[in-house]
């Protein structure tokens, strides 16, 4: 993304987290594509072009139905094509309508082979829908969207804010075939994975992840939370992101990762006060009897 698209989409939730505040939405679901606020946005963030959505799109979001919790939303976002050198989902927005800032993450995929598999959870300050928008190495934009009815969840106790956290940053790492990590004689954790097949990936980051509107945010402070994420393997970027306090306290997020050879998986986040975390895990092919 270009520093003027950048400063554009910056500007542009800016006056939307107004707006949300100033035209406060009905309970009642309304017809997702007349949404004042995605409208809006839309038109600042992709202008003309068309946003496909239904049965053709490229992209499917599932939302967990249980919701009881409005600070922690769970939701999965699934690419419909291989992501090959061909043709592949090479941006994915994921978009909240009602919350103070809509855009609640913007991925850069890498052309990695395999399917794009992504979960992560959610705060929702509002019912909503929530979009997924996937754009495509061809600049064709498809979109898959779920309406949510739950509410408070940008302005709930995060319970996180007294004094400071020691462990702040620290990640974990879990992948499924998790019987199949140890420590190596340093004492880093290392996975054997099946090289060249989906392996899913658990990465959680303890955070606060904060927002302004948080019932028990100290005056005082400034609210914290994640601004960038980056996962690469060894020279080559895996995902990298722009993120905000939509992503839930202590942000988890899921994804496949198909290595082809071992090496060094790592993972690095830059929070809004400047506090940068690093962690990385090797990854072994799995022994073959």
């Amino acid at each position: 993304m270009t520093f003027i698209k950048n400063l554009f989409v910056v500007l542009s939730v800016g006056f939307l987290f107004l707006s949300n505040f100033l035209h406060a939405a009905d309970d009642v679901q309304p017809l997702q594509e007349e949404v004042k606020e995605w409208l809006t946005l839309k038109n600042l963030m992709f202008g003309a072009k068309a946003v496909t959505s239904g049965e053709t799109s490229t992209v499917r979001l599932t939302v967990n139905k249980d919701l009881d919790d409005a600070s922690t939303v769970p939701i999965l976002i699934e690419g419909l094509v291989d992501q090959n050198n061909d043709r592949f989902i090479e941006k994915l927005y994921l978009i909240v309508d009602q919350n103070p800032i809509p855009t609640a993450a913007i991925f850069e995929m890498s052309p990695s082979r395999g399917s794009l598999h992504l979960e992560t959870r959610l705060r929702i300050e509002k019912f909503t829908y929530i979009r997924a928008v996937a754009q495509m190495s061809d600049g064709e934009l498809f979109m898959d969207q779920r309406w949510v009815e739950v509410k408070g969840g940008c302005s709930a106790p995060a319970g996180k804010n007294a004094g400071i956290d020691p462990l702040l940053g620290k990640m974990k790492f879990k992948l499924d075939k998790y019987k199949n990590s140890f420590k190596d004689a340093d004492g880093k954790r290392t996975f054997r994975v099946e090289l060249d097949q989906p392996n899913l990936l658990k990465v959680q980051v303890r955070h606060p992840n904060e927002s302004a509107m948080a019932s028990d945010l100290d005056a005082n402070a400034n609210p914290n939370f994640i601004q960038k994420i980056r996962v690469g393997f060894n020279e080559e970027e895996l995902i990298s992101a722009e993120v905000n306090f939509s992503i839930s306290d202590n942000p988890a997020f899921m994804f496949h990762f198909s290595p082809e050879h071992q090496g060094e998986l790592s993972f690095s986040i830059l929070d809004t006060h400047d506090n940068q975390f690093v962690d990385s895990v090797s990854v072994l092919g799995l022994k073959r009897n």
